[in-house]
């Protein structure tokens, strides 16, 4: 049985990376979706939403990976990954907290539920170097990493816009935003491509500080650099619960393995 990793998100690409090895390892891999016989929505994007959507309706089996997540009022993320969760059949979440709240939605709608707690791939696959160097800026710097309000106004964009000015000093590295409505206005800021999650790990790891709105501040950063270094912007996931809940729960790619060798075995049963 062969499974199709949907993820269309820069963060989530660098993490499965350790997951995405050991199914090629396996020879569960799909390349596609054609010839997938299971989908494995990641995550709350849009982008994922759109191609896990049309696979549900040909009625390819779906597992949604980090189900039970919660953002804020500021993104349409709970809109998407909770529409996921209702797709798939079974859900594999990255705490308990996660995982009550994947019952609850699946068991509103009177949805069979098969959610697992199978933690934080996150905390995976980090390399770092002491000796590292980056190319930009030299010396002492700061890095930005901003995703522009969802449900907002260009006029909120420029008000947290605003705070970010007053504290990042020069040099710094401003990586692109996700693309998201209103990102044109960083345009004149922004002096660095998204890149591979070693290297921006490294990056992370060197900086003087981290000013960003993006989930990264409660997942990789704090693994890689002092917490007091990291600084939170605006609402986008100001409150997100990953704030407060447990992230250290490890081996997460030999939790998924072995939940997806699972799920083989039950379908094969039918």
């Amino acid at each position: 049985m062969k499974f199709f990793l949907a993820s269309f998100n820069r963060a989530s690409d660098g993490a499965l990376k350790p997951l995405r090895s050991k199914l090629k390892e396996k020879n569960m891999w799909a390349t596609n979706t054609e010839e997938a016989d299971c989908i494995i929505a990641v995550g709350d994007r849009t982008e994922t939403f759109d191609v896990v959507y049309k696979q549900f309706k040909q009625n390819k089996p779906i597992i949604h990976l980090w189900a039970g997540e919660k953002s804020c009022w500021a993104t349409h993320d709970d809109v998407w990954r909770h529409s996921m969760t209702l797709m798939s059949d079974m859900q594999l979440c990255i705490n308990e907290e996660a995982r009550e709240r994947a019952m609850k939605l699946c068991w509103s709608v009177g949805k069979e539920s098969n959610a697992q707690v199978i933690g934080n791939i996150f905390l995976e696959g980090i390399v770092l170097h002491d000796s590292f160097v980056p190319p930009f800026p030299s010396g002492e710097y700061d890095v930005v990493l901003y995703n522009p309000i969802t449900r907002a106004t260009e006029k909120d964009v420029d008000k947290e816009l605003m705070q970010i000015l007053k504290i990042a000093e020069r040099p710094y590295i401003w990586i692109e935003p996700n693309g998201d409505k209103y990102s044109g206005v960083l345009s004149k800021y922004v002096n660095s491509k998204n890149m591979p999650r070693e290297y921006f790990l490294n990056i992370l790891h060197h900086c003087r500080k981290f000013i960003t709105n993006s989930s990264c501040q409660y997942f990789e950063a704090p693994l890689v650099m002092e917490k007091k270094n990291i600084i939170s912007i605006g609402k986008r996931n100001k409150e997100r619960e990953s704030k407060y809940s447990d992230l250290t729960i490890i081996n997460s790619t030999d939790k998924i393995i072995k939940a997806l060798e699972e799920y083989k075995c039950v379908l094969q049963e039918r």
